[in-house]
């Protein structure tokens, strides 16, 4: 399943940079960035955690002020609950491989050449590299341990649809504040607790080759 979303993505990556050789000049990127997950959790109350990004992009012009901005980062998350739920997890820390097809429309015509505000929406696939968990066993100590994933644990795979607004100079710098709203539930066991991610982030990225 990983390498066909893998393989799916640079297919599009090829066919979209193919096709848009004739509407103008393609950029190549790097971002990074500081998340904050708001998790959603059945068994227990929740804490806000800390984690970041740190990836790479491309804006391919498609039509008028609308781009295409696919990225692929290495994103860190967390969940921490404030009790110890009976046999469930209390703590999750997780390194996720991110695919982001999404679209960017910015405010300002790129001929006008000027620092612009943009919007940018669209949907992101994660999948799981590893990560530490801590869970209770029956008598109800925490024991830490690494990630499982399964059938009948967390899950590997997961998306979110993301919603931001950020500002981009003509030098290159760009600037991004994105909620991203958690889609999937990452418990696979039947009849068990769900975990779902709300993350807020606001991350710095650079366009090389813009120039004033």
């Amino acid at each position: 399943m990983k390498s066909f979303f893998l393989l799916l993505t640079a297919s599009t990556l090829f066919v979209t940079s193919a096709s848009s050789q004739s509407l103008g000049k393609i950029y190549y990127g790097l971002k990074g960035g500081y998340n904050y997950s708001f998790t959603s959790y059945t068994a227990a109350e929740t804490e806000g955690a800390h984690g970041g990004y740190a990836g790479v992009m491309m804006k391919i012009p498609f039509d008028n002020r609308l781009f295409f901005v696919p990225q692929i980062d290495f994103n860190y998350r967390g969940m921490k609950a404030k009790t110890l739920p009976a046999n469930e997890l209390s703590k999750v820390t997780e390194l996720q491989i991110r695919v982001m097809p999404v679209v960017q429309i910015d405010f300002k015509h790129p001929d006008k050449n000027e620092n612009t505000l943009f919007v940018m929406i669209g949907p992101s696939l994660g999948f799981g590299v590893g990560g530490k968990q801590v869970k209770q066993d029956q008598n109800g100590t925490p024991i830490s341990g690494k990630l499982k994933y399964g059938f009948q644990d967390y899950g590997k795979y997961d998306a979110s649809w993301h919603t931001g607004l950020g500002y981009e100079t003509t030098n290159g710098l760009r600037l991004l504040l994105d909620y991203a709203y958690g889609l999937s539930n990452m418990m696979n066991r039947d009849g068990g607790p769900s975990i779902r991610f709300h993350t807020v982030s606001a991350g710095v990225g650079y366009w090389f080759g813009k120039k004033k």
